[in-house]
């Protein structure tokens, strides 16, 4: 290959990284900023979420099945943001997209070191792991950040208005998911029972 190729290689690589990562910002800035809709944000966050763990980790064990592997791990990933607001840590914007990514950045530096021998075992553990390794430091990111969940029911209460955070945000919709998934199985058993009912006697 010529040094006239390779530059322009090089060149056309980095203009390619440079778009990527120019989308990523896009994505970050739509739910980065509480005045957007709710909707609005939580499409964002997880489109934002897709795009950095396709960027951040390997996939080439994945090969065909890549997009529906990172996209099972961007749910487990929310666990993160649930384990947070469990806890009552609000961690949002920027804060909570540069412990996310410092997550990200770990188990891509292993992989790429060569330390993940099965990538589904080592990600889900760094996942569960992290909230609690790291509670100390981030409850007082939470506390100075003034994103204590006791403050948002403090203006709650007061009448004022209130903006929910990402992290509230995602805990309402993972609660609708699971009221959701509850009356499914409500009806599906009503619907067994009727049909267990109509059976003739032997």
């Amino acid at each position: 290959m010529s040094q006239d190729s390779a530059f322009l290689d090089e060149r056309d690589e980095r203009a390619e990284l440079a778009r990527k990562q120019a989308a990523r910002d896009r994505d970050a800035l739509a739910w980065l900023h509480r005045d957007n809709p709710p909707e609005v944000r939580i499409v964002a966050f997880d489109v934002w979420c897709r795009r950095e763990l396709a960027a951040r980790l390997v996939w080439d064990w994945a090969g065909a099945q890549k997009p529906k592997r990172i996209e099972q791990a961007r749910l487990y990933l929310r666990k993160i943001v649930l384990g947070l607001w469990n806890r009552g840590w609000e961690l949002d914007g920027k804060r909570l997209a540069d412990r996310l990514t410092d997550v990200l950045d770990a188990v891509g530096k292993a992989q790429r070191a060569g330390k993940v021998g099965s990538f589904w075992p080592y990600f889900s553990a760094s996942v569960d792991r992290f909230v609690g390794q790291n509670a100390e430091e981030l409850r007082e990111d939470a506390m100075q950040m003034g994103a204590h969940v006791g403050q948002v029911f403090q203006t709650l209460v007061a009448g004022l208005p209130a903006t929910p955070s990402l992290p509230a945000l995602i805990a309402q919709q993972e609660t609708e998911r699971l009221n959701d998934k509850a009356k499914r199985v409500t009806r599906q058993k009503a619907r067994q029972a009727a049909e267990k009912s109509q059976l003739p006697l032997l």
